[in-house]
């Protein structure tokens, strides 16, 4: 018997080596090279994924298969938001924010009573869009003398100087209407230099003085800025300025604007809840980063020693302002300040990414892919917010888009969420303001330009 099976074995064995030789050439190289990519994708996964546990023996995997589907097939099914991409590609998984080719802009794509356009939700100073007068609130209805469709509404990604007509919303006539007789020009798309530290003031409320900072990626710097290329930027300086300008403003309580941002570097939100946290709280545990079995976990602390030149606002509450676009970093900030203060949320449910991430980059083989690494716990041991985080009171649940008259510029007392953030503050009437008149008209979001930015907090 032990014969027969060693005979069937050297069989098997001489028959693959035929296979894989095939007419006496040996093709092992070649499969080695035709396998190489799914082959690292499968040994980095192996080591950091944080599921690891759940991908499939390596007898049951195909590794000649296109790698993004490879890349799926390993993937848990817990998992919403592992990605891969091509190295150089400049489609929507783009992992950061960055300076960009672009119009330097962000918009929402929805359809109005049927018809496709484009709302603007900020625009950068400098920047294309800036030049053509675009700003808050307008829509884009029609590019190149064609209405805007699912087909062509990439293009405002970026792209050549383009025409475009620019509406608005009219309350008196429940309407968009088109701005211009004549379309508008949009110069072409080039580097933009889009600063998260977007909008900083203090408001005066019934002796109380009030901070305000629009803070709309997570990103520590950029190796560019549009008034010199080449040089550098740091953004995590420009966030310590910010709340350095706040402190001298005697701010006691704070408004933190994050419905554009979703999310990006760790390291930034660590800067962002130290800034914020009560003094008592500095050098505590912010967080606690759960890894698989192959790596220890990492506590993070709310460290003073970020702090340089900025100043701690020494805060009891805060109140974050949030859309469906919130997530990762900024929910990270939510959570890991709640255990040492009062968040009060204003807006409409955040993603629901309670997840670390980190990129691994093959030039090689030109993959980028950026796997789920960690599981995010506060200091309380809480990551409980994977359907996102929502307003505790039904009246602060208010979703701007319902309010087209007061989609006014960020930073303005009267816009939207930043006006019921003050009413509340000020102790007012939580039941909905006079003076915001709901939007009688058919809107439907179907996409947003912020897709292409950060949606898990990254790692280096």
């Amino acid at each position: 018997m032990k014969a027969k099976i060693i005979c069937y074995l050297l069989c098997a064995l001489l028959g693959l080596h035929l296979l894989l030789s095939g007419c006496g050439e040996d093709r092992w190289a070649a499969y080695a090279t035709q396998t190489a990519t799914d082959r690292w994708i499968d040994d980095t996964m192996r080591v950091w994924y944080y599921w690891a546990q759940d991908i499939p023996e390596s007898k049951r995997l195909n590794y000649f298969q296109a790698p993004a589907t490879f890349f799926k097939n390993l993937l848990s099914k817990e998992d919403r938001f592992s990605s891969i991409d091509s190295l150089f590609s400049t489609s929507a998984t783009r992992t950061i924010a960055s300076p960009e080719y672009s119009y330097g802009m962000e918009f929402n794509v929805a359809t109005v009573e049927g018809n496709y356009m484009a709302h603007v939700l900020y625009t950068v100073e400098g920047s294309p869009a800036d030049e053509a007068g675009l700003k808050r609130g307008d829509w884009i209805m029609a590019l190149n003398g064609e209405p805007l469709t699912k087909s062509n509404y990439t293009a405002l990604l970026g792209g050549p100087a383009v025409e475009i007509v620019v509406g608005r919303y009219v309350a008196e006539q429940e309407a968009i209407v088109a701005y211009d007789e004549v379309p508008r020009q949009l110069p072409a798309a080039r580097r933009v230099e889009d600063n998260p530290v977007y909008c900083v003031k203090a408001f005066d409320l019934n002796g109380l003085r009030v901070g305000y900072l629009a803070y709309n990626h997570f990103t520590p710097g950029t190796a560019y800025r549009a008034n010199g290329a080449g040089s550098t930027t740091n953004y995590d300086d420009d966030l310590r300025l910010a709340s350095a300008q706040l402190a001298a403003a005697n701010v006691s309580e704070m408004i933190l604007d994050l419905r554009y941002n979703n999310g990006g570097y760790i390291s930034c939100a660590q800067l962002l809840a130290t800034l914020l946290a009560p003094v008592s709280a500095l050098d505590a545990p912010m967080a606690y980063l759960e890894y698989n079995a192959k790596h220890q976990p990492v506590e993070m602390r709310l460290d003073k020693t970020l702090i340089g030149q900025g100043k701690n606002l020494d805060l009891k509450r805060l109140y974050v302002l949030t859309s469906s676009q919130t997530a990762s970093a900024s929910e990270m900030v939510m959570n890991c300040l709640a255990p040492y203060m009062e968040v009060i949320q204003i807006g409409t449910t955040t993603v629901g990414k309670n997840m670390g991430a980190r990129s691994f980059d093959n030039e090689e083989q030109m993959v980028t892919m950026t796997p789920m690494i960690c599981k995010i716990y506060n200091a309380l041991n809480e990551s409980d917010y994977a359907k996102g985080f929502s307003p505790t009171s039904p009246a602060l649940k208010i979703d701007e888009n319902n309010y087209l008259g007061h989609f006014l510029p960020l930073g303005d007392p009267n816009e939207t969420l930043l006006s019921t953030a003050l009413a509340t503050i000020a102790g007012e009437s939580e039941s909905e303001p006079t003076t915001r008149q709901l939007t009688n008209h058919s809107i439907t979001l179907l996409a947003t330009s912020l897709s292409r930015r950060a949606t898990a907090v990254l790692l280096k």
